[in-house]
């Protein structure tokens, strides 16, 4: 590009030499195609004329050449105080130069008028071997003319030197060396954030794969722990419904979306693990239907209880459990004994959805005292209840009723066991 330039410039600039005027360099030197580059060079004061990393540089970007003395020149301007020369004759790639005034000498000959006002000098002729011979001999040979000395030029022709140093050029950031290093910078951090973007997916679909799992393990877990409750609410649906002439799967769906409701989703949220639930939802129904269709297992506890009946007066100790159990089992609960059926203070185990509750079943004809209350309490913390309840035909005593409210204890007759455990509910409950 800078060479364009520069031929352009010369069109514009006034010739201050006549043609044919030829020049030639004194000693080895360079010349640049930058007149800032060769005053650079030859300046004595410059702090940079001893480093040679700095002088390769300046010549670089200044376009400057080896310049011998058998080289010619012609001289076609004059710019800030500097001759620029063209080689003579002009070479194809080799750009005009800038030379310092002392450096160059002037080989063409005086004007005319000098030549014409001088006399002319005979020519002396050199004298050759063979006149040297006739001298000493007393011959006289008549001198002919002297053999031209061919010109050192001539015979060798014309000499290009070469660039010290091949240029570095400066436009199109380094003729796209620059934009190659930044594409391959840019394409670099490109693959190093693919790289990471795929491995923080990977990442991703692995913990989310291993949540799932572990969100399915448990929601299993607590519909194994529940498979009882399971079973009845299944029996219930599909004897209950069919008694009344509708549909049980209905009634059946319902149940199943109310367990996962209050039971399994709550114990996925205890573990952060709720928001799986979308993922395991037709999984873990399954599970569930897959539970209840088992046959029920049978009870052992039961083996002394006889078939449940009315409530009457003069029922045996394990007629009222019976009685009690089965109010339980149509609000909903899964009851069972945890133990055997005492005469009086029978224990019943109740649990429905995710609550737990224990039932004390009184049996006597006395009014129940403070220490049955007390009773039921060490009893709910054995069996981890979150309910406590003492169900009795008899009247409390007034400390019994004080003891309840304060170690919250309820105290119910048999008549008000089914409506209060149907009304008892997962959020209603502290």
């Amino acid at each position: 590009m800078r060479v364009w330039a520069y031929a352009c410039l010369l069109l514009c600039l006034p010739v201050h030499a006549q043609a044919g005027s030829i020049y030639k360099v004194k000693h080895p030197t360079v010349a640049c195609g930058d007149d800032a580059a060769i005053k650079s060079l030859n300046d004595r004061t410059n702090p940079h004329q001893n480093d040679p990393q700095w002088r390769r540089t300046t010549m670089s970007q200044g376009q400057c050449y080896a310049v011998t003395p058998d080289m010619r020149w012609e001289k076609i301007a004059n710019r800030n105080g500097l001759p620029l020369l063209r080689h003579s004759p002009p070479v194809p790639g080799m750009p005009p130069l800038y030379f310092m005034t002392a450096d160059i000498a002037d080989l063409s000959p005086p004007p005319a008028s000098r030549t014409a006002d001088a006399p002319a000098a005979p020519p002396r002729a050199a004298p050759d071997a063979t006149t040297g011979a006739d001298a000493a001999t007393g011959a006289t040979t008549p001198a002919g003319p002297a053999a031209p000395v061919p010109d050192t030029q001539e015979q060798q022709g014309p000499v290009i030197i070469a660039r010290t140093d091949p240029p570095a050029p400066t436009d199109l950031f380094f003729m796209t060396g620059g934009f190659q290093k930044v594409g391959s910078m840019l394409l670099s951090a490109l693959l190093i954030m693919g790289a990471g973007w795929i491995l923080v997916v990977l990442y991703r679909a692995i913990m989310a794969f291993v949540g799932r799992r572990a969100a399915l393990r448990q929601a299993r877990a607590v519909v194994e722990r529940n498979a009882g409750l399971l079973i009845q609410r299944r029996l219930h649906a599909h004897e209950g419904q069919a008694a009344h002439g509708q549909s049980p799967d209905r009634q059946w769906q319902r149940e199943v979306s109310r367990f996962c409701r209050t039971t399994v989703i709550p114990a996925l949220a205890h573990e952060q693990r709720e928001h799986y639930w979308t993922d395991i939802e037709k999984k873990v129904h399954a599970s569930i239907d897959a539970v209840s269709s088992r046959p029920a297992p049978p009870r052992p506890d039961l083996r002394l209880i006889t078939t449940a009946e009315p409530y009457r007066p003069g029922m045996s100790c394990a007629q009222y459990v019976a009685y009690c159990m089965e109010l339980l089992e149509k609000a909903g609960w899964d009851a069972r004994l945890p133990g055997n059926v005492e005469r009086a203070g029978t224990l019943i185990s109740a649990s429905k959805d995710s609550l737990s509750m224990v039932v004390q079943c009184w049996t006597e004809r006395r009014p129940v005292e403070e220490a049955i209350i007390h009773q039921c309490v060490a009893a709910k913390a054995d069996l981890s209840a979150r309910i406590a309840v003492v169900v009795s035909a008899a009247p409390y005593t007034q400390q019994a009723i004080q003891a309840g409210k304060s170690s919250r204890v309820f105290v119910l007759h048999h008549e008000e066991l089914q409506k209060f455990a149907s009304q008892v509910e997962a959020p209603q409950v502290a």
